[in-house]
């Protein structure tokens, strides 16, 4: 269909991704095998039905997508092609019920550290204990040099390209040191902390190890074993001690209201709130 391929480079020269186009050029196809009609003639009518078809069809996320694709179509077909198709497209609402995700309990983080300290993998049981006592994401996770373990804070890069303070407790020191003494026992030069045999190791290789101690552990469900996952059980952890949500939203590193900047903790007291939490017990 040539109007396909006219929709195609209009997205190019939008700037559109090459992984977008290829959403949107297939999302259209799809409507196209529902709707057979003429382009010119697509009106309320068809939208309507062709709406109530994914609905019935897809998950809401994936069904407002293919109406994303459509609108972007339908805006291409009225400004390139001249044509005066008069359509409203309304994505499907979802109700915000706030349910939170199954996720790892602190004994499932446990028994990884305990699968990872049987194999002497320092780096793996140093990489658990960052993200526990931390909540940091992998990308903040990986910007950890040498020089950063003896510090009780370090300013990392984070999301938003902002840099935000992360907190370094004294019992991720301990861990952390005893890594980095194995660590030094090799050849490598470069300032990250993380690193392999071939330099700093990336996300993947986090994700891959996660994923392998959460397997050796046994009955722990991998899917849900993450970098991520850590994030949440972290913002947990500091809940049941009692950690307001401000200082909470403070610790991982999120954008706070005029409200929350008189209610900053000072990093003394944020340290002594973190280094209650234990890795090895419950608390």
């Amino acid at each position: 269909m040539e109007l396909l391929y006219n929709f195609k480079d209009y997205l190019y020269d939008n700037e559109k991704s090459e992984k977008t186009v290829s959403s949107y050029i297939s999302d259209i196809k799809q409507f196209f095998k529902f709707y057979s009609g003429k382009v010119s003639d697509i009106d309320k009518k068809v939208i309507r039905q062709y709406t109530a078809y994914l609905q019935s069809n897809f998950a809401i996320k994936t069904a407002n997508r293919k109406l994303v694709s459509l609108h972007q179509f339908i805006e291409y077909l009225n400004e390139e092609e001249e044509m005066n198709i008069s359509v409203k497209i309304k994505q499907l609402k979802v109700s915000n019920q706030n349910f939170i995700d199954v996720m790892i309990e602190n004994s499932d983080v446990r028994r990884m550290v305990k699968a990872a300290e049987e194999k002497n993998d320092i780096r793996a049981v140093a990489i658990m204990y960052t993200l526990f006592y931390t909540g940091a994401r992998v990308s903040e996770l990986l910007q950890i040099k040498v020089d950063d373990v003896d510090r009780n804070s370090v300013y990392i890069l984070g999301k938003g390209n902002k840099y935000r303070e992360l907190l370094i407790p004294k019992k991720l020191k301990d861990v952390l040191n005893e890594y980095k003494t194995e660590r030094n026992k090799g050849i490598h030069k470069c300032p990250n902390l993380f690193v392999g045999q071939r330099g700093p190791i990336n996300r993947q290789t986090v994700h891959n190890m996660l994923k392998y101690y959460a397997g050796q552990a046994h009955f722990i469900d991998k899917t849900l074993v993450h970098a991520h996952s850590f994030r949440h059980l972290y913002a947990q952890n500091l809940a049941k001690l009692h950690v307001p949500p401000v200082v909470i939203s403070q610790l991982l590193g999120h954008s706070l209201n005029v409200t929350g900047l008189y209610m900053q903790n000072s990093k003394k007291d944020l340290l002594k709130i973190i280094n209650k939490m234990d890795i090895k017990d419950n608390f």
